[in-house]
């Protein structure tokens, strides 16, 4: 019983923090981005003038419903950028919960088939 609370406790701090922390995600560009800016002058954010390898990138190319720490369909960006790292928590929750749960089914088969 005291594991489920842990676990419990540990997914609501999670989503808390995600859903506050995902707030202050900088809207500067990070290193990989400084580094294909490298040659071209931004102003606001969008490129104005020079080269650089950044301005042959297009859209993001899955459609981008949480592209640029968002989520596309939400009109209010606080609300948006909340939503966006719950989310983002309880998709990385659902996916290594499922992996985790198939590796143990897994060990149970083998286990079982060992001791006929």
């Amino acid at each position: 019983m005291k594991t489920k609370r842990f676990l419990l406790a540990g997914v609501l701090v999670t989503l808390v923090l995600a859903g506050f922390v995902s707030l202050f995600a900088s809207a500067s560009p990070d290193g990989l981005e400084s580094v294909l800016l490298t040659g071209c002058d931004t102003a606001e954010g969008e490129i104005t003038g020079g080269t650089c390898v950044l301005q042959a990138a297009g859209d993001h190319e899955i459609g981008g419903a949480f592209a640029d720490y968002g989520i596309a369909f939400v009109d209010n960006e606080i609300l948006g950028a909340s939503l966006a790292g719950v989310l983002g928590v309880l998709l990385t929750l659902a996916v290594a919960t499922g992996l985790f749960w198939l590796l143990a089914r897994g060990k149970r088969t083998e286990s079982a088939g060992e001791g006929a």
